[in-house]
């Protein structure tokens, strides 16, 4: 399987494949490793190399999936992370095509395409680990839209997944820091890289997400005490600024005096530091995201409106903003008695 890493003293993301000849090279991809755009190229390059290795598995020479599907998949995402996500979810459909001699469109049924989930999701990788119901429901779907695409191409005369009704298990609630959690992660940060406690005091006092929180110095107001997240989800169409906290101006003043480009520069895979850092200090049910939840609670016990609300924190519906409020007995207290009847009980 493709896989990047780094060399030392380069700051290029270098790649380590196996070749037509079926032998295991190594190349640079010119991609810089310092660059979260450049980072992102790269893992849909290594996405992209690993989906070809397992589809020549899947398929015969010649066969009919390997001739198009890369192509429609790389006409179809629009964003790098999303074309790394479908290249991902094609690998392991590749190697499930491989496994069931799948080798046309037209072999797709709605039943052979449902044992899909029982397999991915007992399939264990090297590490041991397997993967949840919704990321196999995931790939059946990118499936249904492969499927969809054999259709308009005449490679197939339906599309037997087009309605897959599938239900996907709810998503655990991610949970809002206490005070005491607080103080204790900002203790444990002391002896961790510089990134990561930079990144936890962006995301507390604003409420950003994780990608977020590698700011340009340059979107950062001064003057305006005013702070620009040009890049959040949604992409750079979703652009918006809010007022600078004023408890982060001192670090970001601290910053600025550095001239670094950006608030932070990310490691490989900054998620899974988080993961580990929460694991270190036993408390795994924790995670970056948390520092989201926590911070839209705390707007709503401040008396924030909603509109203000969402607006501070880039959220687009209210469907999205109910998601992260956690209602506690002491929030609601203050409302005990504000219903009043006649003839109260007496003793």
């Amino acid at each position: 399987m493709s896989s990047l890493y780094r060399k030392k003293g380069s700051p290029f993301w270098f790649i380590q494949f196996i070749g037509s000849d079926g032998k295991r090279r190594n190349k640079s991809t010119g991609l810089r490793a310092d660059s979260p755009g450049e980072t992102a190229k790269a893992r849909s390059f290594r996405a992209q190399m690993e989906s070809k290795e397992f589809t020549k598995a899947a398929v015969p020479e010649g066969g009919s999936w390997d001739s198009w599907v890369p192509k429609f998949l790389d006409r179809h995402c629009e964003s790098p992370r999303t074309h790394e996500r479908y290249l991902d979810a094609w690998k392991w459909l590749a190697l499930w095509l491989q496994v069931r001699k799948l080798h046309s469109p037209r072999d797709i049924t709605y039943r052979n395409a449902l044992e899909y989930i029982d397999w991915r999701t007992t399939y264990k990788k090297k590490t041991g680990k397997t993967v949840g119901r919704n990321t196999a429901i995931f790939e059946l779907k990118t499936l249904a839209l492969i499927v969809g695409e054999a259709v308009r191409l005449g490679h197939a005369d339906a599309n037997p997944l087009v309605s897959l009704k599938l239900k996907k298990d709810k998503a655990p609630k991610k949970p809002e820091l206490s005070d005491d959690e607080i103080v204790a992660m900002r203790s444990a940060l002391t002896v961790e890289p510089e990134w990561m406690q930079t990144a936890f005091e962006i995301a507390l006092h604003t409420g950003c997400r994780i990608r977020e929180t590698r700011i340009p110095l340059n979107c950062v107001d001064f003057t305006e005490n005013k702070i620009t997240f040009p890049s959040p989800k949604g992409g750079e169409d979703r652009a918006f600024s809010i007022p600078m906290p004023t408890a982060l101006r001192p670090l970001l003043e601290r910053i600025a005096k550095t001239k670094q480009k950006f608030t932070l520069d990310f490691p490989f895979q900054p998620s899974r530091r988080w993961q580990q850092f929460f694991i270190k200090m036993k408390l795994p049910h924790l995670c970056f995201h948390c520092l989201r939840v926590t911070y839209v609670n705390r707007l709503r016990r401040a008396g924030v409106p909603r509109e203000a609300a969402m607006r501070l924190v880039n959220h687009a519906s209210d469907l999205v903003h109910q998601i992260y409020q956690r209602e506690k007995v002491e929030d609601v207290v203050k409302w005990r008695d504000a219903v009043a009847f006649p003839n109260p009980i007496t003793t």
